[in-house]
């Protein structure tokens, strides 16, 4: 039988060429990061607010109009809503202000603040008032403790009103717009969390004194929230420390080996906690070449050899357990290094620094001593230092900024590694014998699994199409590849099917009109009783066997092996014939009739071969009527 469909074939094809690197192009877009703010500066500490960081002091400005306060980090921010507030560059701090005391009250050494004939007081713990300067009266204590923290660090009354203060202290800003009968905490737009390390993809280190940076917290419902629970590198430390007496400044563990760096700029590599020499025995002991102290390890949580460690604004690197390390830091001028993120396998490093997040290429598995090549990936992130990084089995990249709490993006890298897709809807399904597929951002020069070669299609620089031999049998299969003098391997899963139908990146899919061969666009109605034919991949074998990398013939094109069937809204259709498409290479044609019945509207189409479905295409449908 001759199809009369040929001429529009071609229109396929280019098709079936273009969408690979439509593909390949929103891939790219993808390179540059867009960041998301996992949870906001302040977290539940229990108190009359949320809380933040350390503040070192507080006061009011323009005759009460607008509160600022200098952090722990030396930053100023002002707020004339009481709300939000923005940073300051302008404004400093007062050359007088009522400090803590060290005792209850207006004793020795303890500043007092008048406003009329209101007085206030504070000491580390509470905060005082008085209207007589003789009974003062806690205007923080309950049960035992302070309702907003401690620590507290100065205290401002406003100058239009006397009710009107505000105090300071390690869990950030606290205001009282009655004399200190009650409290609002001003921290939800406060950058200022003191979180100081990712503890996980979506959990924090909070700094605190008080617990050695040991206290956790969790984002719930959007706020950070405290964790009952130890963060486990103050853990490792403190065994460590109990067991040899090294107060280690930053300690990592891959398997069964452990890492530990001192102030002496020494690194020392030890068996797991786990075993009963843990942090007694040392495998090795270095120190790093002109290194201070090691702010920061990271170690391959496959293999325990490779390693990063950080030392002021220095990168080291050992590929053989600690027993030698070199400096790779190369031309970063980004200040001191706080965090370590790597992708080994990628040859890819992400550095949390003084000047914000940077990505970097670093072999990390060769003998290669080439420095790393670094760039920004900061772009729309808050001026800020960041003070760590983590990447996450998911495919993103966490970093941790000073203040500003957690951000995450997808790791820039893995959007630039080559990936395969299907070559009909750009999915990650699985391929089938005969099926096309597409490898994104890779020049393929050659592919193969095993005896078998895989013919490219038209490679370039954005995305190689290739076909899936007729011969291979299903399973889960190696490809090796070749591109530009590069050779890596990726997983294939094969199933005897896996269709996918044809679609354009708005999801129209690609069907011609059985009877004229017109492409259908997706502003024409499908009329009822009409016969259309769909154009996918995937189907699988055919017969007769017809030779991989070879257009299919006009006249009499094989016919699939396997039942096809068709769904239109769950509802079995009509499929008068399924192909190999004239003239194309690993297109299939599928021929279905549109039902007698129909209502009008949006119908949804499928395809099932050996129990695989494919994806779920949109049709226009139109009812029958006389005139037709």
């Amino acid at each position: 039988m001759r199809v009369p469909q040929v001429r529009k074939t071609a229109a396929v094809l280019a098709w079936a060429l273009v969408a690979p690197a439509i593909a390949a192009s929103l891939a790219y877009a993808q390179t540059v990061p867009i960041w998301t703010q996992i949870a906001g500066y302040s977290v539940n500490e229990g108190l009359a607010g949320p809380a933040s960081g350390p503040v070192r002091s507080v006061w009011y400005g323009l005759g009460g109009a607008r509160l600022l306060a200098e952090t722990e980090a030396g930053h100023v921010f002002e707020t004339t809503d009481f709300q939000h507030w923005r940073l300051n560059s302008e404004d400093a701090l007062p050359a007088s202000q009522p400090v803590p005391g060290a005792q209850a009250g207006p004793e020795s050494g303890v500043q007092v603040a008048t406003s009329g004939t209101r007085r206030y007081s504070l000491t580390r713990e509470n905060v005082y008032g008085s209207d007589d300067g003789r009974d003062w009266v806690n205007l923080t204590g309950f049960n035992g403790r302070s309702i907003v923290g401690d620590g507290f660090s100065a205290l401002a009354v406003s100058p239009a009103n006397p009710l009107d203060i505000a105090v300071s202290n390690r869990f950030g800003v606290w205001r009282s717009l009655d004399g200190g009968l009650s409290w609002q905490g001003l921290n939800d737009d406060l950058p200022n969390l003191s979180a100081r390390s990712l503890a996980g993809q979506r959990s924090v280190v909070l700094a605190d004194a008080a617990s050695d940076g040991a206290t956790l917290a969790s984002v719930t419902a959007g706020k950070w929230t405290l964790v009952d629970r130890e963060a486990n590198d103050a853990a490792l430390r403190a065994t460590l420390a109990a067991k040899s007496g090294i107060d280690a400044t930053a300690v990592a563990q891959s398997g069964d080996l452990v890492y530990a760096g001192s102030s002496d700029g020494r690194v020392r590599v030890s068996p797991s906690v786990s075993a009963s020499d843990a942090g007694t025995t040392w495998q090795t002991e270095s120190s790093l070449p002109e290194a201070g102290s090691i702010s920061r390890i990271w170690v391959d949580p496959v293999n325990g050899q490779l390693a990063l460690a950080a030392s002021g604004d220095k990168l080291y690197r050992t590929t053989n357990g600690g027993k030698f390390w070199d400096e790779v830091t190369g031309a970063l001028n980004a200040g001191a290094v706080h965090g370590i993120a790597a992708d080994s396998s990628a040859g890819v490093v992400y550095l949390a620094t003084d000047r914000g997040v940077f990505s970097g290429r670093l072999s990390l598995t060769a003998a290669d001593l080439a420095p790393a090549t670094w760039s920004s990936v900061s772009r729309d992130l808050p001026i800020a230092a960041a003070w760590d990084a983590r990447l996450n089995p998911d495919g993103t990249l966490t970093v941790l900024l000073r203040g500003y709490g957690v951000y995450e993006t997808p790791a820039p890298h893995r959007a630039l590694a080559p990936k395969i897709v299907n070559g009909a809807d750009m999915t990650d399904r699985a391929a089938a014998p005969g099926s096309l597929i597409s490898v994104i951002g890779a020049n393929v020069r050659q592919a193969r699994s095993g005896q078998y070669v895989y013919p490219v299609l038209l490679p370039s620089d954005q995305s190689s199409q290739l076909q899936v031999p007729f011969e291979i049998a299903p399973g889960t299969l190696q490809l090796a590849l070749e591109s530009d003098g590069n050779l890596w391997t990726a997983p294939l899963n094969v199933k005897q099917a896996s269709p996918a139908i044809f679609v354009d990146p708005d999801g129209t899919p690609m069907i011609q009109d059985a009877a004229s061969g017109l492409v259908v666009d997706s502003g024409t109605p499908l009329h009822a009783g009409a016969a259309i034919q769909v154009l996918a991949t995937g189907l699988g074998r055919v017969t007769p066997e017809w030779p991989t990398g070879v257009p299919a013939p006009v006249d009499s094109p094989p016919a699939v092996a396997d039942p096809v069937t068709a769904y239109l809204d769950g509802t079995p259709i009509r499929v008068t014939r399924a192909t190999l498409a004239p003239t194309l290479i690993g297109t299939y044609l599928v021929e279905v009739q549109i039902p007698p019945i129909v209502n009008r509207g949006v119908g949804e189409l499928r395809i099932v071969v050996d129990g695989e479905e494919s994806n779920r295409v949109k049709l226009f449908l139109e009812p029958f009527t006389a005139r037709q």
